[in-house]
Parts: C-alpha cells; sequence; structure tokens
C-alpha cells in the first residue's frame, strides 16, 4: 500500500479556494489577510491535516528560535548532562533545541554545521568541535556560536569553560596529599586549537612538579586505556594514582582495575573529571572534578541570546572547578568511609 502524500499548500488553496500565497500569508499569521479567508484557510488546514513545514518558515522569517547544539559523542556521560542542560535552558527561553552527533572527525562536524545552518537556526552551540581557528571563524562568521569546553577560539565565537588547569591541579594535589605514587595523568595529546585535553595535562605537571613528584602522563591517542592500566601496574605496582582526563576514562580504569581484583579506593586511587550524573552512584562513587554543567549551560543560551540581538565582541566565561570527593580516591590504607561527598576548590 503506497504512503499516503503529504498535504501541501496548494492543496490547501484548491480546498480554501484561494491562492497558495495567501495560504503562506495565513501560516505565517499575517495581518492582511481578511477575516472571512482566514478561516476559511485554517479550516481546510484542518480537515486536510496540513502542517507547515517549520525549517521552511524559519528560512522565510529569520526568527525561526531554533538552536543548533552539536556534539562530537552523546556516549560520554558529561556530554549527555550537558546537552540535556542546554536543551533545557533553551525551551526555558521559548527556543526551539536541534541537537546534532558530529563524530570526532572534522569533516562530519562541517556538514552538521551546515545542514543546521540551512535549516534556519539562529544561534549554535558546539561541545569541543573537533574543528580548527580558521573553521570556527567561517561559522561565527555566519551565525551566533558559542564553544563549550573550549579555552580559546576566533573573537567571532564566544567561548564557555572550566577552568580546567585548575581543575586538574586540584585532582592531582588531592592524590598525592591521599597517599598515592606515582600519581599518573591518563589523557590525550589532541592537536586542537583551546582543546580542554592539552590545559588539563599542563595543569596536572604543574601540580606535579611543585609537589616536587616525578610526573607520569600517558597519551590515550596512542594506547588504549586498558593496555596502559596493565602496562602501570606491571612497573608500579599498588598505589598509584590514577588522574583521569575525564569521567569515561576513569570508569574504564575502575573496570580494568576490578577485574584484577584491585578496585579503585583501596590499592589504587581515581579521579575523574565532569562529575557527570553516574560519578555519584554509590556503586561508582568516584571522586571528579566538577565543572558546574548547569553554570556552563547557562552561560552559554544567555551568550547567544547576547549575539543573536547584535553583540559583536567576544566573551570568555570561565566557571571555577571544585573537587568532589568519593570512595575512588579515599587516603590509602583507609577503609570506606561511607560519608557524603566533601568538595574542594582550589586556594
Amino acid at each position: 500500500m503506497a504512503a499516503k502524500r503529504r498535504p501541501t499548500q496548494a492543496d490547501v488553496a484548491r480546498l480554501a479556494r484561494t491562492s497558495r500565497q495567501t495560504v503562506s500569508l495565513v501560516v505565517r499569521d499575517d495581518p492582511r489577510v481578511a477575516a472571512q479567508t482566514r478561516e476559511r484557510v485554517l479550516t481546510a488546514m484542518h480537515e486536510l491535516d496540513y502542517r507547515p513545514n517549520i525549517a521552511a518558515r524559519a528560512l522565510a522569517a529569520r526568527n525561526s528560535r531554533f538552536i543548533g547544539i552539536i556534539l562530537v559523542d552523546i556516549t560520554n556521560p558529561f556530554y549527555a548532562d550537558l546537552c540535556d542542560a542546554l536543551r533545557s535552558r533553551c525551551e526555558e527561553r521559548g527556543l526551539i533545541p536541534l541537537v546534532a552527533i558530529s563524530g570526532r572527525h572534522r569533516d562530519s562536524c562541517i556538514v552538521c554545521t551546515e545542514r543546521l545552518i540551512h535549516m534556519g537556526i539562529e544561534g549554535l552551540a558546539m561541545v569541543s568541535p573537533p574543528l580548527g581557528t580558521e573553521d570556527l571563524d567561517r561559522i561565527g562568521s555566519q551565525i551566533p556560536t558559542v564553544l563549550l569546553t573550549h579555552n580559546s577560539g576566533p573573537g567571532s565565537v564566544d567561548l564557555v569553560h572550566t577552568d580546567d588547569e585548575a581543575g586538574a591541579r586540584l585532582a592531582t594535589r588531592h592524590l598525592l596529599e591521599n597517599g598515592f605514587e606515582p600519581v599518573v595523568h591518563l589523557g590525550y595529546d589532541r592537536a586542537v586549537p583551546g582543546d580542554s585535553a592539552g590545559a588539563r595535562r599542563r595543569g596536572f605537571l604543574a601540580e606535579a612538579r611543585r609537589a616536587g613528584a616525578e610526573p607520569l602522563s600517558v597519551d590515550l591517542m596512542t594506547t588504549t586505556i586498558e593496555d596502559a592500566v596493565r602496562g602501570l601496574l606491571r612497573t608500579h605496582g599498588p598505589g598509584i594514582g590514577f588522574c583521569c582526563h575525564n569521567d569515561l576514562v576513569a570508569l574504564e580504569v575502575m573496570r580494568v582495575l576490578a577485574d584484577r581484583g584491585r578496585p579503585g579506593g583501596h590499592d589504587h586511587g581515581i579521579t575523574g573529571f565532569d562529575n557527570s550524573r553516574i560519578a555519584s552512584h554509590p556503586a561508582i562513587s568516584l571522586t571528579s572534578i566538577d565543572q558546574r554543567t548547569a553554570d556552563l549551560a547557562d552561560d552559554a543560551v544567555g551568550l547567544l541570546g547576547e549575539r543573536i540581538g547584535g553583540r559583536a565582541e567576544q566573551v570568555d566565561r570561565v566557571c571555577a572547578p571544585t573537587l568532589v570527593r568519593r570512595d575512588s580516591s579515599r587516603p590509602r590504607g583507609t577503609a570506606a568511609a561511607g560519608a557524603p561527598p566533601r568538595v574542594d576548590n582550589l586556594s
């Protein structure tokens, strides 16, 4: 059985005994249409179950209220939490969020961006896009744009991020003070301007050197988390502190250690970065750096509104991170206390 054809404005016009142009004016709620004609058109739309093409209306009206949100990944719990916060803030302001998952390759991210722009979005929020300065400047010159979790970018885009170096310093100091040695950074050496990975690694190195510890860093672009953890265990034995780039890395470290009968918080200390919702689950109890997801979303949507309103100069909004202590990094040699999490900031 053939699918039922979707009714068009021409179908509505025939039934309402008017022109397609008049139907278009009614769809746009144009006051120039006479009341009787408007009523006939609305009745015909109802009888035909006609639904306006909101993307086409957006292109014509140039005030769609659409906000594009581009994520590289939705499996990372932090991205999922941030996306939900952005969606909520958009809806509170009467904006319509359109979410796209681009993957981690430049070309696919560019395609996602172009599709959203062609749909008539008014603003764009990009979370950790794998794009260089030239690409970002071209996008920001076309559409009001805010980058989240990037700490640098061209003047045509706004920036909203945590202080990644300060967060990494908090996590590193915490592991060292709790008796873990050596403390190892598990992160990524990505050649993306403004990427958080470089800032977090710099923060780790600075704090380790300040404490007189020998910095040890593993680039997860060149090895798997499982191979990295197993190699470190063979070389150093118990007592390692794992300072992880994000909660997703930390969760995988916890899995590898559990498979070997050495769960985090017993022989080893583990910190994540993001304080995603899963980190607080009692079965996980992961110490993590809180990026203040709700504040990031508030700032991003607010700055987009200002850009849409005509502001041209760049705003760089930085949130101060805090450390949320849980069982995965309790002082070495102590038993699980079951106490509520404690929050620290960098002083």
